[in-house]
């Protein structure tokens, strides 16, 4: 039974145009705040104009406004920034082209106390939203993707839900739907395709060690602008159907280590986007494609961990990975 506090609190807002069109549209968004999953703000945007927005600002679950702003300016600068997090998916989704793993269908942000996700629906139409994170038990030196994830599937199945209303089926993002599923048992790679490793021999073995065709396919670690060391399983002969034309190993690890170095200025940008609306730096970052995924995780102020899942059945098992891997990173430095 929904709360009746949460329905006191539900405001609405739309844009310049409301059409009827977006009735429906509007419902799945109402329906997805009043579930409380920790959402508390939506926007449907196309083409970076806002269609409408729900929120629970009012709602005491949801953060303190900035500078005693009023529900006036807080709503200006949710609009602003989901404004803003649709241009930077647009422009994510033609850099990672390149990548030949399709276009972006799923930002998600993940700070310190909050979830920021802008997943693609069709066309030019994406949903913004906003979600405070259950209290950490305790204070972790990397994002825990778990902590976010009650609101990420949210987001995945609110997506989805979009996509139906026009007949189109789901582009499965964070992988939720596979999420789990049994799946053959995974064979050992042959010995003629252990992990390619750039770099030091202590730093590439980590990175190496935890890549599997069930999660992590390219591990980069990054510190001061340079790369430390990298290592993948590109080449492992299970994963060629991700590979066609003009889409070789080699190609595809040098694509992999020129995005890398682009996202640690990304996520200051993105940390710029929303400090008016979120508080702290962006810890984590998930672009997930039309196939597979992009992570980054934040390890220190100068440092950071990339990674690259090609299937996106195991999406959310290479986020978690991630994770894993960038504590162990840490941990001789803690």
């Amino acid at each position: 039974m929904t709360d009746p506090r949460l329905i006191d609190a539900l405001e609405e807002e739309s844009g310049e145009q409301d059409v009827p069109g977006f009735r429906k549209k509007r419902n799945l968004c109402r329906e997805l705040l009043l579930a409380g999953t920790g959402i508390y703000h939506v926007a449907h945007f196309t083409s970076q104009v806002l269609d409408f927005s729900v929120d629970l600002l009012g709602h005491p679950s949801a953060p303190a406004a900035f500078d005693d702003a009023s529900p006036a300016q807080r709503r200006e600068a949710y609009r602003r920034a989901g404004a803003q997090l649709v241009y930077r998916a647009a422009d994510l989704s033609r850099r990672v082209w390149e990548l030949r793993c399709g276009g972006l269908v799923r930002l998600a942000v993940q700070t310190r106390a909050e979830l920021v996700f802008c997943n693609a629906v069709i066309g030019g139409e994406h949903v913004v939203g906003f979600g405070s994170l259950p209290p950490a038990t305790a204070v972790a030196a990397v994002a825990d993707p778990s902590r976010a994830s009650e609101i990420d599937r949210a987001a995945a199945q609110l997506a989805t839900a979009l996509r139906q209303l026009v007949r189109l089926p789901s582009q499965n993002p964070g992988g939720w739907l596979t999420a789990g599923e049994s799946r053959s048992p995974v064979s050992p790679a042959p010995v003629d395709c252990t992990p390619y490793v750039v770099g030091p021999p202590g730093p590439g073995g980590l990175l190496g060690a935890a890549l599997r065709l069930a999660g992590l396919h390219y591990l980069s670690h990054h510190r001061a602008g340079e790369q430390i060391a990298a290592a993948d399983i590109l080449g492992h002969p299970d994963l060629d159907p991700f590979f066609g034309r003009g889409v070789t190993v080699a190609g595809r690890r040098e694509r992999c280590e020129r995005l890398a170095g682009d996202l640690s200025l990304l996520s200051l940008q993105i940390s710029r986007d929303l400090r008016r609306t979120v508080a702290g730096e962006v810890e984590r970052l998930v672009l997930d494609l039309e196939i597979g995924a992009v992570f980054y995780y934040l390890l220190a102020p100068d440092e950071y961990l990339f990674g690259v899942a090609l299937d996106q059945d195991w999406v959310t098992q290479a986020d978690l990975d991630m994770s894993s891997v960038g504590r162990q990173l840490v941990a001789p430095n803690s």
